[in-house]
């Protein structure tokens, strides 16, 4: 057993091999030492019967001196081997305790080895996952020149959708947002203000990358000419279940786009089918559209109500808005993104979740801060 333990032991350190060599040289030395504590009272037997033969031979007073001589030689030679012995104990556990500590560092990089070659795959996962929807985003774009959505049609479908589509960005979060239309301040007719509507868990996400929870949310405005520009907006109130959020821009500026809003009339006639539009900024991207359709109105999760579409999304989609592709109004906000699979995850894009505007409606409703008004065929958002 201790000639495999040694050749086990050569490749890894002179030191262990000096080691584990000693524990067999002790082994060895114990054994014999053990063997002579066991012998040690037949030979004193035998020397004291020996003894007691010569003694009876001596005089009387040199019996008794003789005696007491031997037996002292005889007990001092008994504690050097014990003492010898509990030595060779001592340097055996040592060199045990050696080899324990070999066992463990060898455990350890075992599980050094299985941990690192975790992350190798956890790293090639996320490439994969990066390059196909860089992929994705590519066949998006050469789509959208053969989707009817013009650019250069500032009265229709662009102006509609992709105008009021604006960028929400923190230090590692991408996000989307929707521009309400302008409505001039009560107390001043010159000023206006301007409501946007967004997911919460973008929201949240800013104000995670800052560790502030009351910090300005930074909005990147593109006009039609594609200029940008950079406000910051303040959360009035939001939903975490919905996934909702209302904001107010930060500016008494008019802007010249903002999304239509549809009465409950018109939002309780949507159906599977219908043609629908999604606009968002995925990956930090400038506004994208994608055309689908509604695939179910009754998509639960943890027991919410979530409308699903086929429209291409991706990250960076959150945020961004629903719209009719027909009315090019507001439908909903977009929420979530499916994913399969938690080691190599895999995006399903057209698989998005929508928190509906019917519900963002009830929920507005009920607050302290705004209230839906309908008129005219359209609705819109007041502040309280």
């Amino acid at each position: 057993m201790y000639r495999t333990l040694l050749i086990g032991l050569t490749a890894a350190s002179p030191i262990l091999v000096m080691g584990v060599t000693r524990q067999s040289n002790l082994e060895r030395r114990l054994v014999s030492l053990e063997e002579f504590t066991e012998h040690v009272p037949v030979r004193q037997d035998r020397e004291l019967q020996s003894l007691t033969s010569r003694l009876e031979q001596l005089p009387e007073g040199h019996q008794v001196e003789a005696l007491q001589t031997r037996v002292h030689s005889l007990e001092a030679r008994l504690r050097e081997a014990r003492q010898a012995l509990e030595s060779q104990r001592e340097a055996l556990d040592e060199v045990s305790q050696i080899a324990h500590k070999v066992r463990r560092i060898d455990d350890l990089e075992e599980g050094m080895d299985s941990r690192w070659a975790g992350f190798v795959r956890a790293l090639d996962a996320t490439t994969t996952l990066v390059d196909e929807t860089r992929a994705e985003l590519g066949d998006v774009r050469s789509q959208l020149s053969d989707g009817g959505l013009d650019p250069t049609d500032s009265n229709g479908l662009w102006t509609a959708t992709v105008g009021p589509t604006v960028q929400l960005r923190g230090t590692s979060t991408v996000g989307s947002g929707v521009l309400l239309q302008s409505r001039p301040s009560e107390e001043n007719p010159a000023a206006y203000r301007t409501l946007m509507l967004t997911s919460w868990h973008v929201i949240r996400d800013i104000r995670a990358d800052s560790q502030d929870r009351e910090c300005p949310i930074p909005v990147i405005v593109r006009d039609l000419d594609g200029g940008k520009s950079t406000y910051t907006a303040t959360v009035l109130d939001h939903n975490v279940e919905l996934d909702a959020a209302l904001l107010i821009l930060d500016t008494c500026e008019r802007f010249e786009v903002g999304a239509m809003l549809p009465t409950r009339a018109r939002l309780a006639s949507t159906e599977v089918f219908d043609d629908v539009v999604a606009v968002g900024c995925p990956l930090g991207n400038d506004p994208i559209p994608t055309q689908g359709h509604l695939t179910d109105l009754h998509h639960k999760v943890a027991e919410e109500g979530f409308w699903m579409i086929s429209a291409p999304t991706y990250i960076g989609n959150s945020g961004g808005g629903i719209y009719g592709r027909d009315s090019h109004e507001l439908l909903g906000i977009f929420s979530k993104i499916y994913t399969h699979g938690s080691i190599r995850p895999t995006v399903i894009p057209h698989m998005g979740l929508v928190t509906p505007l019917g519900a963002i409606y009830e929920w507005i409703d009920g607050s302290d801060v705004a209230s839906i008004l309908e008129g005219a065929g359209s609705a819109v958002i007041t502040l309280r």
